[in-house]
């Protein structure tokens, strides 16, 4: 359900993008503020996701592949109408996210390995005490297989995690580095914390990243003030992860689905335009 509500947040936002010459302001306007809370829907998919794959390495790679995909296909969209995309598509984004994420576990657990302490008790309360008290049996506990040393672990994961920051704003990937640091967040936001306590967190991760994206975009003047601060407008998803944050695993055919309609949604508003409208002015 919540991929459903992301898609369709989506949509609605591209069809401002993609139609924004020829339909009345208010109403793009109102698509673009709508299609604020796509992105964050999507980025907390990934994040639970990342959680819940069997493989890291399978995730990243069929990410990265669907991200290749898409990025063919809409460059050839865009192009149809007129449009030079110099960015990279938003798959991309949560391609390097996962890395992010990686980088960012390793950092923060390769110092959590634990000796845990076994020793035999008595059979049963009524039995005497073992006498003498037998050896303990240490065991040492990897949470999430991390067996790195401390230092080593910190260095690794800090290196991998910056990485991926520096490549999502080198490749101009969809939202950049405020988008991997979304999913980073998302995930450090839940981490050992009761589920009553996630939405609470969750502001307070985020609302701090989007102040600060807020005053970069005002800064370095790469947006008008309005479009800077229409992106505030993403903290309303935060109600919608935490309602619908039991969803189940969806099939695999309805998940290449989801990926598979990224491009495709844009193939088909491009290709609807160049018939109906031709190229954007």
């Amino acid at each position: 359900m919540l991929k459903l509500f992301a898609t369709l947040f989506m949509l609605l936002d591209h069809v401002g993008f993609y139609y924004g010459d020829v339909l009345p302001d208010f109403l793009v306007m109102l698509l673009r503020l709508v299609g604020r809370l796509a992105f964050p829907l999507f980025a907390w998919s990934v994040a639970r996701g990342f959680r819940r794959t069997h493989s890291l390495m399978v995730y990243f790679l069929r990410m990265t592949a669907f991200a290749l995909i898409a990025q063919v296909l809409i460059q050839q969209a865009n192009h149809w109408i007129g449009l030079r995309m110099v960015w990279t598509n938003v798959l991309v984004t949560f391609a390097l996210a996962i890395v992010a994420l990686a980088g960012f576990r390793l950092a923060r657990d390769s110092s959590r390995d634990l000796i845990a302490s076994l020793r035999p008790i008595s059979a049963s309360p009524n039995t005497a005490p073992v006498r003498p008290i037998p050896p303990r049996f240490d065991v040492k506990i990897s949470p999430g297989g991390i067996t790195l040393d401390a230092r080593t672990g910190l260095v690794v994961g800090s290196l991998a995690l910056l990485a991926a920051l520096l490549a999502a704003e080198a490749l101009h990937a969809d939202y950049g580095a405020y988008g991997v640091l979304m999913v980073v967040l998302l995930d450090a936001a839940t981490y050992r914390v009761d589920e009553a306590h996630w939405e609470q967190r969750i502001y307070q991760y985020l609302l701090p990243l989007n102040i600060l994206f807020l005053l970069i975009r005002l800064l370095t003047a790469s947006a008008p003030f309005y479009w800077a601060i229409m992106q505030l407008a993403s903290l309303a998803a935060i109600p919608l992860m935490v309602t619908f944050q039991r969803d189940r695993k969806p099939p695999r055919w309805l998940k290449y689905g989801f990926y598979l309609f990224y491009p495709l949604h844009i193939v088909a508003l491009c290709a609807l335009r160049m018939a109906l409208l031709g190229p954007m002015t």
